[in-house]
């Protein structure tokens, strides 16, 4: 039991029960909030430049801010009511009546069993938690597969007294016949807490090699720990989706479908990055436009570091619906959705190449980008009554005398989505101010991925020599010669495009000369 309650196995059984009842688990920090959340004003913003990325205490980026949905769109995941404006407390700081036992607010007979109303003073909103940005697909090396590449950063939640903590994710990948992901450790912190970028690739440890572990192998190392030689990993879940137990007998029996799944934990409390790549055969590419992940916290514990568990006195987030990455179908069976089915995700969840909606469980709600690691937004569009509101199920505001840093607009879950782009550039050659062609089209650049393994966009050169752009060309002995680019072309070079670049070289038919007249005798 010991090795299926350190990644708390048993949770399954749990999950199960509380969809097919659809009851939800009540454990918070009085026993008595409902499971039914909503959003609420009153957070306070921390002091902490880097780590507060919505300074206005806004769930919605003003339409002139730099920070943007996934898809760039304001208004993606209309459907969702809008969410509300926060009053910014200008009273609370980071610092302050830690020790205090004189709750602070107003007497109130709005709460049962309560004789005041917090102010909610003791919340330290230092934005997000989790955020996968999804980067450009491209092909692999030998072009036999297609890679797609996410940035996941995410930091987690704690208290002052150090004695309530969310930790470690979990990252969703769907489950691909041939499929293989890799994670690079690009961004952690020193013993300061200040960011360091690295490129270090994780070591993946299977479940049964973490749980026989005792070296915490599964943190990811600080900037001091990778310079004494630890190296990052991750664990994969398999071990124990694969358990034969009797948690799991009857997994196909409640579920329709299944996702890999990847464990990961920090040390620190400020934002940690990983690069994630999967690397998926080309015939399984060609089935599917987009690629989602997904990525979320998993337990809530009374104690900081490693990987949760039951074992560990910690209680899993999954007991509650709003954060659970799957839900039921219509045949009261569970499901990913199209996180497990990635041929469903199709332009009706996708903007400007990001997601804009759940592709699970649609209580899910998106992590604008803003392509830093460092910081992370707080989430948007939020619907109060279907969102995760840690702060408010555990009743964080009833606890004055501990400062949490927490915030009322985070899931603490996210996903976006990878998608490959392909281009080719094609040279012709034509009459000046005809399309009348002289010379067949000319291939510059077969079809391929415009970005390559760089994440840069790819570029081309149509006028590298004769055979691309030759100065001049005899058609039935009649010879034209290049004039230059037609004001229809493409540039002669530049950067890969989606679909047909297209290159048109003009040219003139060349004048004979005039015949010189025999001289008078």
């Amino acid at each position: 039991m010991k090795k299926l309650t350190k990644f708390g196995i048993i949770t399954m059984s749990v999950f199960v029960l509380n969809l097919v009842s659809q009851s939800v688990v009540q454990a918070d920090e009085t026993n008595s909030e409902p499971a039914n959340v909503s959003v609420t004003p009153g957070i306070t913003n921390s002091t902490d430049a880097e780590n507060t990325s919505l300074g206005d205490n806004r769930v919605a980026p003003d339409p002139t801010s730099d920070t943007s949905l996934k898809s760039g769109e304001e208004g993606a995941n209309a459907s969702s009511p809008k969410t509300e404006e926060i009053s910014t407390n200008s009273e609370a700081t980071t610092g302050g009546k830690e020790d205090s036992t004189s709750p602070s607010g107003t007497l109130t007979d709005s709460v049962p069993g309560a004789s005041w109303e917090p102010d909610g003073s003791n919340i330290i909103d230092e934005g997000g938690y989790v955020n996968v940005e999804g980067l450009p697909a491209h092909f692999s090396e030998d072009g036999k597969s297609v890679v797609y590449n996410y940035t996941v950063s995410f930091k987690g939640m704690h208290s002052s007294d150090r004695g309530q903590t969310v930790r470690d994710i979990r990252i969703r990948i769907p489950e691909i016949s041939g499929a293989k992901a890799d994670f690079t450790l690009i961004g952690t912190r020193d013993a300061n807490g200040n960011p360091v970028d690295v490129n270090v690739p994780m070591k993946e440890l299977s479940y049964n090699e973490y749980a026989e572990s005792t070296d915490g192998e599964a943190i990811v190392p600080t900037a001091e720990e990778l310079a004494a030689g630890k190296k990052p990993s991750v664990v994969n879940m398999k071990g124990y989706d694969d358990y034969n137990g009797s948690v799991l007998d009857n997994y196909n029996e409640f579920y329709n479908d299944r996702v890999s799944t990847y464990a990961v934990s920090s040390k620190t409390f400020r934002s940690t990055a990983l690069r994630v790549s999967v690397t998926v055969p080309l015939e399984e590419a060609k089935k599917i436009k987009y690629l989602p992940i997904d990525v979320r916290f998993a337990w809530k514990c009374s104690q900081e570091g490693g990987i949760g568990s039951y074992e560990e006195g910690c209680q899993s987030l999954e007991e509650y619906h709003q954060i659970q990455p799957y839900y039921q179908d219509n045949n009261g069976k569970l499901t990913y959705g199209a996180l497990a089915n990635p041929s469903l995700v199709d332009d009706t969840y996708v903007q400007n190449d990001h997601l804009i909606r759940s592709v699970s469980n649609p209580t899910t709600y998106i992590t604008p980008n803003n392509g830093d690691w460092k910081t992370i937004p707080h989430d948007v569009n939020i619907n109060p009554e279907t969102f995760f509101n840690y702060v408010k199920i555990f009743n964080l505001k009833y606890n004055p005398a501990v400062k949490y840093y927490a915030s009322e607009f985070e899931d603490m879950a996210d996903q976006d989505v990878s998608t490959l782009h392909y281009g080719d550039v094609v040279v012709d050659y034509v009459i000046k101010g005809t399309n009348q062609s002289i010379k067949e089209t000319y291939k510059d650049t077969p079809l391929t991925t415009i970005y390559g393994s760089d994440g840069n966009l790819v570029t081309y050169n149509a006028a590298e020599n004769a055979d691309e752009r030759p100065s001049s060309i005899t058609v039935d002995g009649q010879k034209y010669n290049l004039v230059g680019v037609s004001s229809t072309s493409a540039p002669e070079t530049g950067q890969l495009k989606e679909g047909t670049t297209h290159v048109i070289y003009e040219y003139e038919k060349e004048v004979d000369p005039k015949p010189t007249p025999d001289p008078k005798p």
